[in-house]
């Protein structure tokens, strides 16, 4: 074949680059060359170093033969070149002729033999001078040292010495070099590389000027020439990097070949150089970014020489030619996509792979008929030489053979010897390797489809060199995707191929698969087909080759009688893929089996095809849900035959059917529906378990060799539907695919809720009574046996949902003092014997109103080998202790011993409460969750306010204040309550009045809505940073007297000293923080207590005292730990560290709000109560949210008596108390209202001084003149400013609303008493 057509050289494809030669380098002998010339060719570069010039070094050897320069011609006018390009130029500049040599030599400026070395290389420059004459590459010399040379002008020497060897060779003393072979050897060789690129750049730049000297020498008549030289041009100004002056010129050289008239004896000439131009033109195309302006480069250069064809007889030659454009454009196109271009689906590099291809095929299908022909019509004196050199067909010049034109005998020649190359061409490889790149390449760019016809053409294409195991591969991967697709066309032909395939390579298992799904109808064929490719499936079952000996060659009969003496039978074969061959369902006959019943699957199973199947048996895998490692495996014994499906669905309903055993090798009939039995015990099975029918299996064969066919047992309905009876087989058959092995749970619960219930409730759950807040709620359960069973380890399991594991509390003791509140309980029953029953007690207590959802479990141990106990036993105690863990889930609660389960409307078994688990191998531990259910509503909704005595709202409280605690309290409880008592215990640093201790008489019913106000008089002793805690009680008792001068001196000293070592010096608000430890842990031992969002929002957790814990009230089971126990002080009481009448330290406060407050605890407020009629007594507690305390400027105290008569004289006493330690000025003055109420005695008007920490008392006499509301002589104070000139009127009005909130307004004046009248 022509060198020409099937590829582009070499030396077009590389992309051209300077050509510098090195002469004098030793590098097998000498390191330093060796390391000079790594330097420069890239061995020693860093991966930063890629941006250098693209240059090309060869190392010209001593004798180097240059190519002598042809001599000039003075005028192109009678000159006629042979062709237009020459084969050799393109590697002559290349690789051949250098731009710029340069000459190394080893010279040392202080070598005492300088003067012989300079003499040798100066002969070796003449020499190499002497090569090159009439050539313009530049000679350049480089020294080599060991030392970096000196800054100019300082080493004489050294210059010295350069005048002297550019003067003995002959050279500029700019081309001459200094290399210094030092650690920096990269930079120098970076500068020289500088140097000789532009070297290069003047040769290849004075070479263009001397070929467009020969361009403009030309004339019309010179077509040729004028398409070599543009062709140079365009080649040389490549090699500068010049890409856009290259384009330009060989788009002038392409344009040029126009001017030529194309014939038979230069057509393949003209293609030659038009492929090279086209190629350089889209490659420059690319490289510069216009990748569109490239595609239309080339479908214009197809569609103009695509019918050039040439000599008829040299189709092949035309045909290979545009198979190497298309191949050589999508490498183009592939480089260019590295390079970060863009492509679409419906432009990319396979599409020119693909099309590369089908003229491969052309070329194949031409070069046979011209190989034929040739041979048929060639003459006999006519022999081609078969030891004839290709490269002897061709000239010098790219595209014309060495064939004398007009000579008939010298062309049948060369057209034979052509053919013979042609003959001996591999086309299945150069097709199956464009097939392989062009499917990359679909692939890539998503087109999945046509990357399917890809390799299908590549597998027929396997087929037709032989190789028949790549086809087969090929084939079988194509078949899924085309079955998939429901392509029924395109898939029976590729099934056939497969089949084929399957056969010649002896593939015993690809050809037993084929062959079944063949036999469907859905494949083109006839039925004496089908019944052909039956008889050859069931020859293989027998070990025998499938087609007589006579349609085989003995090389394919012996691979298959290889083949079958190592077959592994069965053979596995998926029906699901398989399809339209053989239907199987299977259906359990009951969704939910008790453990005495029995288990039957029926299987239904249809011949699809029209030929009759023998199967040897056919076999169900089930498996449980829970343990699908656990498979059983049952056949089927029994079958019915029924003709459609209205006798299948007679069959249903029928009591009698006739069952047949089933026989091996049975034959079914196609067209009929055929019932298959399999059947087991249930208790083979364990309880709660459910069976799910995974796969139908049915073996096709003989023992010698067979065949799997295995389905999936998940019904899909059919796409379309006949919605008719008589064809839709799920409108006569339910399908059940699961059926559930029930357990047996052999104890019932009943469950009274609240007081006042029988003992004899037979409900399950009953309810006399509704739960409330912070109530001791009982719940009963009657747990009973009512089977014949001996029942061992009864216990119930009860645990509070999570989300409610720190208001809801579960307990079994409610005795004084003593209650254990717990997130889950245990309790043990013991034994049960048959037909025997025992209660549960245990209290639910809440913190809010909310719906709770206890998870219940009960347990026992079963012995299965002991008999049933008598019923006369007597119960056993009950035990309860706490569990350590509690479980998560929650069904409904079930009470019909799992007998009764409810069926899904997709047939599949609902899954029991109840689970089981092996102790041993004789006993059996039974378990089910149940979850009960139980509303809790609220008891009181309580809400305090805080106000001045003169009944104003109250924003924050000054120290030694007395101010109002109004208290409201409204009764939530939907069922009547007794009030039995309602009290506020008050912090240390608080102080009620006497006031506030008399008791609040109620009475005895209180119903839904009722509201009751309580006032309470407080006074605070300390501010939020002196705020005392029980810790700094117990240490300032010892340290500090409760005096004047002490209190003086406290604000003197060192405030480290004598402060408490938990609360560092800070603002008010952190010291009391840090002090009463309200952001520390949760204690164990606490009062949980009801908190109202409207009084306060805080979570707070007051520091408990160590002893508290020691003290053993929250004990709790070592298993439960600390987050599953609380305990809770029946009396608030109890629950503080006394230090006064309701008053003292809180141990433990825990709260249900998320958001904390930095306000304190003021107290406590209590309410005792009952249900009406009940004796169980609760208490609700509600936290107090305090104010802010600050420091005042006075301390106003009013007194005065109870009781006020008219005409009878009283005390009106007013105390002024000065909190700080400043002397104040005062000047009391006290008004008489302009009505003369009173008459008043006592000084109206009175100048006061009060000492630090000191006080004083005002006291005045009232004569009461009225009866009823009477105004009192208004107290009025200010500042003296002549004592004490720094006070002003802000505080001045400071004092007067100290004074306003202290001092009250109006008395109510009673009339005299009867005796005061007898006077």
């Amino acid at each position: 074949m022509t060198i020409d057509g099937t590829a582009l050289p070499s030396e077009l494809l590389v992309t051209p680059q300077p050509l510098i030669g090195f002469c004098g380098l030793d590098t097998a002998r000498n390191s330093v060359h060796k390391s000079v010339w790594d330097a420069f060719t890239g061995s020693l570069r860093k991966p930063t170093d890629r941006e250098r010039a693209a240059v090309q070094y060869k190392q010209l050897p001593p004798n180097y033969d240059f190519p002598v320069a042809k001599p000039k011609r003075a005028s192109y006018e009678w000159y006629h070149p042979k062709g237009i390009l020459k084969r050799n130029w393109m590697l002559k500049h290349l690789h051949v002729l250098p731009s710029v040599v340069v000459l190394f030599q080893d010279m040392e400026w202080n070598d005492p033999q300088w003067s012989e070395k300079q003499l040798q290389c100066s002969a070796l420059v003449q020499a190499l001078k002497n090569s090159l004459q009439e050539r313009q590459t530049r000679l350049c010399l480089v020294i080599l040292q060991k030392s970096a040379p000196l800054p100019p002008g300082e080493d004489l020497m050294a210059a010295e010495r350069v005048a002297s060897l550019t003067s003995a060779c002959g050279i500029p003393s700019k081309m001459l070099f200094i290399l210094p072979h030092t650690e920096h050897l990269l930079g120098y060789t970076l500068r020289l590389e500088s140097a000789f690129l532009d070297m290069a750049q003047s040769y290849y730049a004075l070479m263009s000027k001397r070929i467009r000297t020969h361009r403009d020498q030309l004339t019309a008549a010179h077509a040729t020439l004028k398409i070599r030289h543009q062709f140079k041009l365009g080649f040389v100004a490549e090699i500068r990097q010049d890409f856009t002056t290259g384009q330009k010129h060989y788009f002038q050289a392409y344009a040029n070949l126009d001017e030529i008239r194309l014939n038979d004896g230069n057509c393949m000439e003209i293609k030659t150089l038009a492929g090279f131009l086209n190629y350089k033109i889209c490659r420059l195309m690319f490289k510069l970014k216009t990748p569109r302006d490239a595609i239309n480069q080339f479908i214009i250069h197809i569609e103009k020489y695509k019918s050039r064809v040439g000599f008829k007889d040299l189709a092949f030659e035309h045909f290979a030619w545009l198979s190497t454009q298309h191949s050589v454009f999508a490498e183009l196109f592939c480089e260019a996509i590295k390079n970060g271009l863009p492509a679409l689906q419906t432009q990319h590099p396979g599409i020119y792979y693909h099309k590369a291809a089908e003229y491969v095929m052309k070329r194949r299908e031409a070069a046979q008929e011209t190989y034929a022909n040739a041979t048929a019509n060639a003459n006999a004196n006519v022999n081609p030489n078969p030891n004839l050199n290709p490269m002897s067909l061709y000239t010098e010049f790219f595209g014309i053979r060495s064939v004398k034109m007009g000579d008939p005998a010298a062309e049948q020649q060369a057209n034979l010897q052509l053919c013979e190359q042609e003959h001996g061409f591999n086309y299945s490889a150069g097709i199956i390797s464009l097939l392989s790149q062009a499917m990359t390449q679909f692939k890539i760019y998503k087109c999945l489809r046509f990357r399917k016809k890809l390799a299908i053409d590549m597998a027929e294409e396997y087929l037709k060199s032989g190789d028949h195991s790549n086809a087969l591969t090929l084939y079988s991967l194509m078949l899924p995707d085309y079955r998939q697709e429901k392509w029924s066309t395109i898939f029976s032909d590729v099934l056939l191929k497969t089949l084929r395939c399957a056969l010649l390579s002896a593939s015993v298992a690809d050809y037993i698969v084929c062959s079944i799904e063949a036999l469907a109808l859905s494949h083109h064929g006839d039925q004496k087909d089908r019944i052909l490719l039956l008889e050859n499936l069931w020859q293989v079952f027998q070990l025998v080759p499938p087609m007589p000996q006579t349609q085989l060659s003995n090389e394919i009969q012996t691979l298959w009688l290889n083949s079958l003496a190592q077959v592994k039978s069965p053979i596995q074969i998926d029906l699901d893929k398989v399809q339209d061959v053989l239907q199987l369902f299977a259906t359990f006959e009951q969704v939910q089996l008790n453990n005495n019943d029995l288990v039957q699957i029926k299987i239904i199973v249809r011949v699809l095809t029209d030929v009759p199947l023998r199967i040897r048996s056919f076999h169900v895998l089930l498996s449980d849900v829970a343990q699908p490692q656990n498979s059983f495996k049952l056949e089927a014994l029994k079958y019915v035959c029924f003709s459609n499906l209205l006798e299948l669905r007679q069959a249903k309903d029928s009591t009698t059917i006739d069952l047949r055993p089933f026989d091996k090798n049975m034959r079914l009939e196609p067209n009929c529906y055929y019932q298959l039995y399999c059947t087991t015990e249930a208790h083979q099975f364990l309880e709660n378990t459910q069976l799910r029918i995974m796969r139908l299996e049915a073996l096709m064969g003989t023992d010698q060799c067979g065949a799997l066919l295995t389905s999936n047992a998940n019904y899909i309905r059919p796409a379309f539907r006949y919605h008719t009876r008589s064809r839709d087989l799920d409108d006569n058959v339910t399908i059940n695919s699961i059926c559930y092995i029930a357990p047996t749970f052999h104890l019932n619960t009943q469950t009274n809720l609240g007081h006042g219930h029988g003992p004899n409730t037979c409900e399950d759950v009953s309810t006399t009574t509704k739960m409330l807040v912070n109530e001791y709620y009982p719940v009963v359960t009657t747990i009973s046996n009512p089977h014949n069973v001996y029942l061992q380890n009864v216990g119930v399991h009860l645990s509070v949902p999570v989300a409610l594991r720190n208001s809801v509390f579960l307990t079994t003791d409610i005795s004084a003092g003593r209650q254990k509140l717990h997130s889950q309980i245990q309790i043990d029953v013991g034994e049960l014997s048959g037909q025997s029953s025992q209660t549960a007690t245990y209290y639910i207590f809440s913190l809010k109103e909310t719906e709770i959802k206890l998870q219940q479990r009960l347990t026992y141990t079963l012995d299965v080998d002991r008999p049933n106990g008598s019923t006369n036993v007597h119960a056993t105690a009950v035990q309860v202790a706490t569990a350590p863990t509690s479980s998560d889930s929650t069904p409904e609660h079930d009470n019909n011993n799992g007998k009764s389960m409810a069926i899904a409307a997709a047939a599949a078994a609902v899954i029991s409460p109840v689970q089981i688990e092996y102790v041993d191998e004789t006993r059996l531990r039974k378990s089910r969750d149940d979850t009960l259910s139980v509303r809790c509503y609220m008891d009181f909704k309580f809400s305090a306010r805080y106000y001045t005595l003169n009944r104003q709202p109250l924003p924050e409280v000054y120290k030694g204040e007395n101010f109002l605690l109004r208290a409201n309290t409204e009764v939530m409880a939907l069922e009547d309550i007794e009030i039995l008592d309602s009290f506020f215990i008050c912090d240390h640093n608080l102080v009620q009045s006497n006031y506030s201790f008399k008791r609040k008489k109620y009475t005895n019913r209180y119903q839904t809505g009722d509201k009751l106000e309580t006032v309470i008089v407080l006074r605070t002793n300390a501010t939020l940073k002196d705020w005392i805690t029980s810790r700094d009680l117990d240490q300032k008792t010892k340290k500090f007297q409760n005096s004047l001068a002490s209190k003086f001196r406290k604000e003197e000293v060192d405030s480290a000293a004598l402060a408490p070592p938990t609360a560092p010096p800070s603002a008010s608000l952190s010291a009391y923080m840090s002090k009463s430890g309200l952001i520390s842990k949760i204690p164990t031992t606490m009062t949980i207590i009801n908190n109202n969002t409207a009084l306060s929002n805080v979570l707070q957790a007051a520091s408990a005292v160590a002893k508290d814990e020691d003290t053993g009230e929250a004990v709790a089971s070592q298993e439960a730990g600390l987050k599953s126990t609380r305990l809770i002080y029946n009396k608030a009481m109890e629950a503080i560290q006394a230090t006064g009448h309701c008053r003292g330290f809180i141990k433990g406060v825990y709260s249900l709000e998320e958001t904390p407050s930095n306000n304190p605890i003021f107290g406590i407020f209590c309410i005792r109560w009952r249900r009406l009629n009940a004796k169980e007594e609760n208490e609700s507690k509600f936290t107090l949210s305090g104010l802010n305390i600050v420091e005042p400027a006075l301390n106003i105290y009013c007194t005065i008596e109870e009781k006020m008569f008219v005409k009878m004289p009283m005390a009106f006493k007013v105390v002024l108390k000065n909190p700080t330690k400043q002397v104040l000025h005062l000047i009391a003055t006290l008004s008489i209202s302009s009505t003369d109420n009173f008459i008043c005695s006592g000084h109206k008007q009175l100048d006061l001084s009060i000492m630090a920490f000191d006080e004083k008392e005002l006291v005045y006499n009232l004569y009461p003149l009225h009866v009823g509301w009477q105004e009192l002589p208004t107290l009025s104070l200010e500042y003296n400013t002549k004592a004490d000139p720094q006070k002003n009127d802000s505080q001045n009005a400071q004092l007067e609303e100290l004074v306003q909130r202290a001092m009250p307004k109006r008395v109510f004046v009673l009339p005299q008493l009867r005796q005061q009248n007898k006077q």
